[in-house]
C-alpha cells in the first residue's frame, strides 16, 4: 500500500477522533444490502532523522484487512523504500511494535539493500473516544463507521542502512470499529 493510501486511511481515523458532526445516513430504497465488518487494529505514522538519513514509516494493522507497511528513506547516496500489504502479520502486540520491511534502492536497479527493522512500544494515552462518521466514497457508496479510537503514546526506532533512527509519531491510535458499506439505489 502506498504512503498516500495509508495516509488516507489514517486520516479518516483522525477525522473520526476529532468528533466532527456526522451526516445522516441515506435511506435505502432498493439497492444492495449493507456489508458489515468489525475492524480492530492500530495505525502509526512516524518520521525520523539520524545524521543525513531521513525516514518515514507507516504501519497499519486491521483485523478485517490485514497489515500494511510503508517505508521511505532518503540519504545523500539516494532514495530507498519498501513495504507490503495486505499481509497476515502482527505488527502490534501486547504493547510491542515490531516490523521487518524489505528495502530496495529506488532507481532503475531496484537493488535489494537489506531489511528495515522497526521496533518499539505503545500504550494507551487516555480514554477511548467515540467515532461516528458517514462518508460518501465513491459517489453513491456510503461508509458508516461507529466505535472508538484510542490515542497511543509510542517510543519507536528503525534500524536501516546501518543507522538507528529514532521515530516521532504524529499519528498513533488504536481503533475498535463497526463499519457498514452500502450502495443505496432504486429498484
Amino acid at each position: 500500500m502506498t504512503r498516500v493510501a495509508l495516509a488516507c486511511l489514517i486520516g479518516a481515523g483522525m477525522v473520526a477522533t476529532a468528533g466532527g458532526a456526522a451526516q445522516a445516513a441515506p435511506a435505502m430504497e432498493g439497492g444492495s444490502k449493507p456489508v458489515k465488518t468489525i475492524e480492530k487494529g492500530y495505525a502509526l505514522s512516524c518520521t525520523g532523522r539520524s545524521g543525513s538519513v531521513a525516514v518515514a514509516v507507516d504501519l497499519y494493522q486491521n483485523s478485517a484487512f490485514g497489515s500494511h507497511t510503508s517505508l521511505s528513506v532518503e540519504t545523500p547516496n539516494g532514495e530507498y523504500g519498501g513495504g507490503y500489504g495486505p499481509e497476515e502479520i502482527t505488527l502490534f502486540s501486547n504493547g510491542t511494535i515490531a516490523a521487518d520491511i524489505p528495502v530496495r534502492k529506488l532507481d532503475d536497479t531496484a537493488e535489494p539493500v537489506g531489511d528495515a527493522v522497526i521496533s518499539g512500544t505503545y500504550a494507551a494515552a487516555g480514554r477511548p473516544k467515540p467515532v461516528h462518521e458517514v462518508i460518501e466514497d465513491p459517489a453513491g457508496h456510503y461508509v458508516i463507521t461507529k466505535g472508538t479510537n484510542t490515542q497511543l503514546q509510542t517510543a519507536a526506532a528503525v534500524d536501516v542502512l546501518g543507522e538507528r533512527v529514532p521515530l516521532t509519531c504524529s499519528t498513533a491510535f488504536a481503533f475498535d470499529l463497526t463499519v457498514w458499506r452500502l450502495t443505496p439505489g432504486r429498484d
